[in-house]
């Protein structure tokens, strides 16, 4: 199940050594981000609250493929040219699971920006586009779109000058790298009609926004309740290892039945020291 959790970190670490960058004292992030370093991207939507001092990422589309309803299925993401060398091209692969290696990626299509235009844009991938870059069939069986399946997209940023950035080379891993709302990737996930009796048992971790878990750690059991529309998670966040983590609450996870696609309303689910989160 994906999760997107917005938090603000207390304390910035200034990133440095992004490919391609250049030294800007002005940005959209200010006074958050002034001074730091950023260079050429897509730069997902994201949006302030001065209530609550922090940044929620708004650039997720969608991020499930109905395995029932793969013909209407896509996911996406809303971004926009950023830098002083802007994007002109996005040239759209995608690979079963995961996969770094551009070799590995296929591609699906690309979308053509006008130099200096910096408004916000949906990049879409359907079910039917993917089946089609990998070979694939559109149904739910083994090796097409089965139910738990995950397919990432990965995007080339193509500037005006000619330059081509990727998560290889791009750089957007350090810490702090989260707050530039880079959007390098994407990912879907095959969903399924939902069965509460089904939910228990270990989990594995496929994206981490908040970097609290590794890609791959297993996280122990971590559903407390079900219901026949919704489940409750806990133990996920904050994680119990990280330092100063505390007063983990369950976070309700609302399921459309139908589909088992879920979502999550603002709720707070703990403190890392002594500071509540929410989602």
């Amino acid at each position: 199940m994906n999760k997107n959790i917005s938090i603000l970190l207390l304390a910035f670490t200034a990133v440095i050594g992004f490919s391609g960058c250049t030294e800007k004292t002005i940005n959209d992030f200010d006074p958050f981000m002034a001074g730091l370093s950023n260079g050429s991207y897509l730069k997902g939507l994201a949006s302030f609250d001065p209530a609550t001092n922090s940044w929620t990422d708004r650039s997720l589309i969608g991020n499930t493929l109905d395995a029932a309803n793969l013909s209407t299925a896509r996911i996406g993401v809303k971004v926009r040219s950023w830098g002083v060398d802007p994007v002109v091209t996005a040239n759209i692969y995608v690979v079963r699971n995961t996969n770094s290696n551009q070799a590995a990626w296929r591609f699906i299509k690309k979308y053509t920006i006008a130099p200096g235009d910096t408004s916000y844009f949906d990049i879409i991938v359907s079910a039917q586009e993917i089946a089609t870059a990998l070979g694939i069939q559109m149904n739910a069986n083994t090796g097409n779109f089965a139910p738990g399946s995950i397919f990432t997209c990965y995007v080339e940023a193509v500037t005006q000058s000619g330059k081509k950035y990727t998560l290889n080379n791009s750089n957007f891993s350090g810490s702090g790298a989260n707050f530039y709302y880079s959007i390098f990737s994407f990912r879907g996930s095959v969903v399924c009609p939902y069965t509460p009796a089904a939910m228990a048992g270990n989990y594995v971790v496929v994206a981490d926004q908040w970097e609290d878990w590794s890609i791959g750690d297993v996280i122990p059991n971590p559903i407390s309740a079900t219901t026949a529309s919704s489940l409750s998670l806990l133990g996920v966040y904050p994680n119990p290892a990280y330092p100063g983590a505390n007063s983990p609450q369950p976070i309700l996870v609302n399921v459309t039945v139908a589909s088992g696609v879920a979502s999550v309303t603002d709720q707070q689910y703990g403190r890392y020291g002594s500071t509540a989160y929410a989602v």
